[in-house]
Formats: structure tokens, C-alpha cells, sequence
């Protein structure tokens, strides 16, 4: 995925007849090539066109041939069409224990305001009621208003503001320092951090 995370492009204003329409199963590797496509829809929604390095090739490594597996997805069907998906991680919480985490929630735009958003994440609730999970997280864009009210009308928490948090990441590159023991400059004024023991 891109260096922005999980995303809904718009929100979903639906009747039930539409949302009964749509079917949500578990993505088989077969799914791989269609779901590599979203994304990169996604990225490009995002304003990233260019930024998932990664292939369909290891999509079908990482969810379904690693043990562990690293990723686990649901698309959404309709009328035999694959029209959304998500990508999914197990997390765990030191405060709640097992946890869920969304990389990507991403409808197309000819089935969007259809309910394919709300049964994508209804049924991962429902997966997540099962497993005996205890929250959900994921990101999303500060100026995507409509996909924020979406998400606030599921009750959904704004981090920022209940909790103060910032989303922070180590890229590779970083990751690479970091292991080596290698800590950026101090910004100014700051006191400069020793180097890690390696």
C-alpha cells in the first residue's frame, strides 16, 4: 500500500436492497490481480500514483503463502463484478489485547454510496465479534470530510482528538538505520541522542 494508509474513497448513503446486493467473501489468491488494481485506484485517489512498490506476486506470497500469513482480505461482489476491498492485519493492543488493523477500504467508484463500504466492514466486525477482537484502527485522510462522517456515523473515534495521537512510521530506509544503531541529527536546539548500542 501507498504511505498513506486505510482509505474509504466515499462515503455510503444506502438503501437495503442495494447493500443485499452485494456479497463479501474472503480474498482467495486468485483475487490477487484484482485487488493489486484497487489499490493502485486507491493511490492514485490518494494522490500517490506511484507509490505501492508492491506486485500481485507478493500479494499472493504474503497473504497466502507465509505462515503466518501477513495480511488477510474481504472483497465485495457485485452482480459477479469485484467492486471494493479490504486489507487486513491482526494487532495487538497492550490495552485491549487482540486488535484489527485496516490497510485499505477501498469501493470503485461506479458502486460507491451502494453499501459496499458498510458490508465490507460489517462483516469484518462480524469476523472480529468472532475472534474475540477488541478494536479496529486505521488512517485516513484529513480532508476526506465525507469518509469521516461516514466513519463517525459508525461511532467510530478520531485518535487525534480523544486520544491526542499522531500516526508515526519507520521506512524502510529508517528501519535499515535504525537496526544499524543510527539516529538522525537533533533538530535545533534539542540535545543530541546518543547512538543506539548495536
Amino acid at each position: 500500500m501507498s504511505a498513506l494508509a486505510a482509505e474509504l474513497v466515499a462515503p455510503e448513503a444506502t438503501g437495503r436492497a442495494d447493500a443485499e446486493q452485494i456479497q463479501v467473501r474472503m480474498m482467495r489468491r486468485e483475487d490477487a490481480a484484482a485487488v493489486h488494481e484497487m489499490i493502485h485506484e486507491l493511490a492514485t485517489f490518494e494522490g500517490v500514483p506511484d507509490g505501492p512498490k508492491l506486485s500481485e506476486q507478493d500479494l499472493i506470497e504474503d497473504g497466502f503463502e507465509s505462515s503466518p500469513s501477513w495480511f488477510f482480505g474481504l472483497v465485495a461482489e457485485k452482480d459477479g463484478r469485484m467492486v471494493g476491498h479490504a486489507m487486513c492485519n491482526r494487532a495487538y493492543s497492550s490495552w485491549t489485547r487482540r486488535a484489527f488493523y485496516i490497510e485499505d477500504l477501498y469501493v470503485r467508484p461506479t458502486a460507491r454510496r451502494g453499501g459496499v463500504a458498510r458490508r465490507l466492514l460489517q462483516e469484518l466486525c462480524r469476523i472480529a465479534v468472532a475472534e474475540g477482537v477488541h478494536r479496529v484502527d486505521w488512517h485516513v485522510l484529513e480532508n476526506n470530510a465525507d469518509a469521516l462522517a461516514f466513519y463517525s456515523r459508525l461511532g467510530a473515534r478520531d485518535l487525534r482528538l480523544t486520544e491526542g495521537r499522531a500516526a508515526l512510521r519507520l521506512d524502510r530506509p529508517r528501519i535499515e538505520a535504525v537496526a544499524g544503531g543510527h539516529l538522525l541529527s537533533a533538530v535545533k536546539g534539542e540535545a543530541v541522542e546518543p547512538a543506539l548500542n548495536s
